[in-house]
């Protein structure tokens, strides 16, 4: 009976997306481009977010256009492509990464063109240096403490849950600025620190090292391994350090917790048998890794989490954007993670975390806070479908 109604119900939703389409042709004259800055376009988190803006999005909403960066590695590169995207006549840009958080709004707004970080963290002075300017629209993610806390839990998981008492922890651009990576860290140094007494060294200096860190405690070992793996020099350093194994016992690493997706590590953990848990996303790549038990642990993004973003740049660039300001400044809207601990816990989530006709944010969810297709949207009914992410609250969206 429960296959049933999700066949039915996948069947209602796509005449909705047809519906949708041709609802929205009463737009499609007035084409609107919205640039999409992201960090490395092969990365499975941006990968799958592509998905759903071209595979889905533009789907149900044809008057819009996406004008996407390929790989943008530092603020320089950034600064670039919205120059590149405004000379492309962008009428806002949703951002997955930033560098300097003032300087990427103040370009956007002297050209007219919106500016929101779509799916991320900021500090909160980053946050109030550009808070009143009308062209930021505003940030949507977890949250320093939401960030913290994914850390912390994964530590405790592996701590209390996973056999092996060797660590590497991998945390990524923290020494570099990115905030999401840093608070990550930090706060699965703070739980080390907790269950091994000091580490010799504060958290919030492990978290931001800028070259490899050894430490030794009663009952484990752990490295704090810095920087992207995905760039080519950082990944030889990280296959050198994985492969021998770090610490003079001889035994090897049992366990590697990353802040960021470890695709380009997968080979060697594999080979190694080092059991890996990510902060990353719902991915194919990552459903693969928990089906051979490479991968023991996500706390993950899915592909429609950023369906409020869109809604809320596309109040924007349709001349409403004043209407979905928080007391006339730009707003900072939660959205936390999933999280699964097994291939079965994984398996259950990913239809709805990947769906493109059955998704935790679909077409009808989207116009509902979108005033052009619904005169009661608001600011409100916005955030509060935004806050709405976990499995519970999108399951019960698709029942409704």
């Amino acid at each position: 009976m429960k296959r049933l109604f999700f066949v039915l119900l996948t069947v209602l939703v796509v005449f909705g997306i047809v519906s949708c389409a041709s609802n929205a042709q009463k737009d499609e004259e007035e084409k609107h481009k919205i640039g999409v800055a992201v960090y490395d376009v092969t990365d499975d988190e941006v990968i799958a977010f592509r998905d759903y803006l071209t595979g889905y999005i533009q789907e149900c909403f044809p008057e819009v256009e996406f004008y996407y960066s390929y790989a943008i590695r530092s603020a320089k590169e950034e600064m670039k492509f919205l120059e590149d995207a405004c000379a492309e006549g962008v009428e806002g840009v949703m951002s997955f990464i930033t560098y300097d958080l003032s300087k990427e709004v103040g370009y956007c707004a002297s050209k007219g063109v919106y500016y929101m970080l779509a799916s991320g963290t900021v500090t909160e002075e980053d946050y109030e240096a550009v808070a009143d300017e009308p062209y930021f629209l505003g940030v949507v993610g977890p949250g320093s403490e939401i960030e913290r806390q994914a850390g912390a839990d994964m530590a405790d998981y592996f701590i209390h849950e996973m056999d092996g008492d060797s660590y590497i922890l991998f945390t990524g651009g923290a020494s570099q600025g990115n905030e999401m990576h840093r608070v990550r860290s930090v706060g699965a140094l703070e739980v080390f620190e907790k269950e091994f007494g000091d580490l010799g060294r504060d958290a919030e200096e492990l978290a931001v090292t800028e070259e490899p860190v050894m430490l030794v405690a009663e009952g484990m070992d752990l490295t704090v391994f810095p920087g992207y793996t995905t760039r080519e020099e950082v990944a030889e350093k990280a296959m050198e350090e994985l492969e021998s194994g770090g610490f003079d016992d001889g035994h090897g690493y049992d366990l590697a917790l990353s802040m960021f997706s470890m695709y380009s590590m997968v080979d060697v953990l594999e080979r190694l048998g080092i059991k890996q848990g990510v902060v990353d996303c719902y991915s194919m790549t990552n459903k693969e890794l928990f089906a051979d038990g490479t991968l023991c642990y996500v706390a993950g993004k899915f592909s429609s989490t950023i369906g409020p973003s869109f809604a809320a740049m596309y109040n924007a660039v349709t001349g409403y954007g004043e209407d979905f300001r928080e007391d006339g400044r730009a707003f900072q809207m939660t959205q936390g993670y999933w999280i699964s601990k097994d291939k079965k816990e994984y398996n259950d989530q990913y239809a709805l975390a990947t769906g493109v006709y059955v998704n935790a944010y679909n077409y009808e969810d989207l116009c509902s806070v979108m005033k052009v297709y619904d005169e009661s949207a608001s600011f409100e009914k916005l955030k509060t479908l935004t806050e709405a992410y976990t499995r519970e609250e999108a399951e019960s969206r698709r029942e409704e």
